[in-house]
């Protein structure tokens, strides 16, 4: 493990890798081996992914603890004890697995970034962590001595991770402990090049699929499929999302009244007032025939309202330019934490507002 700095970047398909070869190591365990785990997996509803393995660890009889930010204890296997976070607690952003015996130990400890990859192929599976790991003893040690003085536990529970840890003292540490490193450094070099190259391939082959329905073939805004797709597998409390519902009104009408080139080059405009101001991590949906969605992960609430108030005010400029129509543009405006995301709620301060309200309001989360 390397302790110079702050470690490496870690994209989460990675750290699931990882994570399940650090739990194979404590399943490896020899009979009888007095063992501490401890994962810390941010929400319940990442665990309850790995509950079926942190059962039969515990099962082994290892000492399980699970950390996880929740108000209230949710059901958890025999012999795993929970260890719950106040929301505001900076160990909710964490993400590690850390295994301890006397004769080995393997620890894995990642801080979510809050920020996305983004060529992947959802905004879950971007998801991005700064972290070390390592199959050292000594660095498992320092991991669960950590982890021991920040969570609270129960009394019971501290005693036993004492015991083992006692027990972990009395065994010189393990020789060759860098050489085998050396291997598994390799293999997830190589899992994390592998994992990139998959994704970049199949985000190319949806690109270029002209069925694949993700995208509106006269205009190129991406639409409600590619959305259900993008923004599957969110899990709640985790990754701030910025959602802007821009409302254009008039532009269904623009075929109608003034033909398709008119229109086409309508949305075009309201897609480039969009365009001009996202990221690379950004996305532009047409979720309906006035509305435009903008998903815009990790941005503050104040940029988000910047990006709302920059967004109305440019296309109001586009009577401007051909087709010159006047087409007033309104905005709601949320970065929230909840799932699943509030696209009705921002639908519905659209309409209660109408053409006469403010061109951008706030949506409390």
């Amino acid at each position: 493990m390397d302790r110079s700095g702050t470690g490496e970047l870690l994209g989460k398909p990675v750290l699931i890798e990882l994570s399940h070869a650090i739990e194979q190591f404590a399943l490896a365990a020899a009979p009888g081996e007095p063992l501490i785990v401890i994962a810390m997996f941010q929400k319940h509803s990442y665990f309850e992914r790995a509950k079926a393995v942190y059962q039969e660890i515990a099962a082994h009889g290892a000492l399980t603890v699970i950390g996880m930010a929740e108000d209230a204890v949710p059901p958890m296997p025999p012999g795993v004890a929970p260890a719950l976070l106040p929301a505001t607690d900076p160990l909710t952003r964490e993400w590690s697995v850390t295994v301890l015996g006397p004769h080995g130990g393997a620890t894995l400890a990642a801080t979510d970034l809050e920020t996305v990859d983004p060529v992947a192929r959802t905004i879950e599976e971007g998801r991005t962590f700064r972290g070390r790991w390592s199959f050292r003893r000594e660095d498992a040690i320092r991991a669960v001595l950590r982890l021991r003085s920040r969570l609270r536990l129960p009394a019971p529970v501290v005693a036993r991770m004492d015991e083992i840890l006692q027990a972990v003292q009395l065994v010189t540490e393990p020789s060759y402990q860098n050489w085998w490193g050396v291997p598994a450094r390799y293999l997830a070099d190589r899992m994390e090049a592998a994992v990139r190259a998959r994704t970049a391939a199949e985000v190319a082959l949806e690109a270029v699929a002209e069925d694949s329905g993700e995208r509106d073939p006269r205009t190129g805004l991406y639409t409600e499929k590619f959305l259900q797709r993008w923004t599957a597998g969110l899990g709640a409390g985790t990754l701030p999302i910025g959602l802007a519902l821009l409302r254009v009104f008039g532009i269904a009408e623009v075929r109608a009244d003034y033909g398709l080139r008119a229109e086409l080059a309508a949305l075009h405009g309201v897609s480039e007032c969009v365009q001009d101001l996202l990221t690379s991590v950004d996305r532009v949906v047409r979720i309906g025939r006035e509305d435009f969605l903008v998903v815009l992960p990790s941005w503050p609430p104040e940029k988000v309202m910047w990006f709302c108030q920059e967004v109305c005010e440019r296309v109001a400029r586009l009577e401007d330019v051909y087709p010159f129509i006047a087409l007033p543009g309104v905005a709601a405006a949320t970065v929230t934490r909840n799932r699943p995301l509030p696209i009705p709620q921002l639908v519905h301060q659209v309409e209660l507002g109408g053409r006469a309200s403010e061109p951008v309001s706030l949506l409390a989360d």
